[in-house]
């Protein structure tokens, strides 16, 4: 399998731009499999799962990688091309002359995450953990509503952020190729996704937890006691308190 797979048409965008693809896709990433198989698996009809798949292949986003016959029947067994799908900058100008087609992208990003999620084992995404074993997950949907220029600021140091990720990445495997580091490491897997929006969605006139709650893990919650102390959602992601 090739590391990535680049969009460069409107027509492949639109393919992809499907839960249902993108959860075949997701894992054909993981391993092959057949369309029987994968409509075993989602308890869906053969018939629906073949058309998709063909959509899929008509486009190389998957590809058939070996036949075997059983009963005299062929079978086709189908893997994703790549690992990563990537939209080719050329698309992103014309996309303010039609509409829709911007979300398209934003959409099909995070229906790449969602295959990602269906490709990586259940034991990732732990939902609980002891204080000196936290889950290394991140999850959470927010809406902040700040002055422009402290967004632009913020957006700067964020990706500063990410570009040590990169940095750390980088210096990590030198030290595991010279042989000098004893930690196998994790593969962190994340996704960005913002935007401005006109007007505010998370709006409403109590903001608090139901009375005797506190926050555990984002999505998660318990009683209270009266020695904890008081957290936000933000500080419950971080596995703090």
């Amino acid at each position: 399998m090739k590391r990535y797979f680049v969009i460069t048409d409107y027509d492949t965008l639109r393919v992809l731009n499907d839960p249902l693809r993108m959860q075949l896709l997701g894992l054909l990433i993981a391993q092959e499999a057949t369309g029987k198989q994968l409509a075993d698996l989602l308890h869906l009809s053969p018939s629906r799962v073949h058309y998709h798949l063909k959509e899929l292949q008509q486009r190389n986003i998957v590809e058939i990688v070996r036949t075997q016959e059983k009963n005299g029947i062929v079978q086709k067994f189908f893997r994703a091309a790549a690992f990563d799908y990537l939209v080719d900058e050329a698309l992103l100008p014309s996309l303010q002359m039609e509409p829709g087609l911007a979300q398209d992208v934003l959409v099909t990003q995070l229906q790449m995450a969602i295959a990602r999620i269906y490709a990586t084992p259940e034991a990732s995404f732990p939902l609980f953990g002891s204080d000196s074993d936290k889950p290394l997950l991140l999850s959470g949907a927010y809406e902040f509503k700040v002055a422009s220029e402290d967004l632009r600021d913020w957006l700067q140091r964020y990706r500063k952020l990410l570009a040590e990720l990169e940095t750390m990445e980088t210096e990590f495997k030198k030290r595991m190729a010279e042989g000098l580091e004893d930690d196998p490491g994790h593969v962190f897997f994340l996704q960005n996704l913002g935007f401005i929006t006109p007007q505010e969605y998370f709006v409403s006139t109590d903001q608090d937890l139901p009375d005797g709650y506190r926050w555990v893990n984002r999505g998660i919650v318990r009683k209270a006691t009266s020695q904890d102390p008081i957290i936000s959602p933000l500080n419950a992601d971080d596995g703090e308190g």
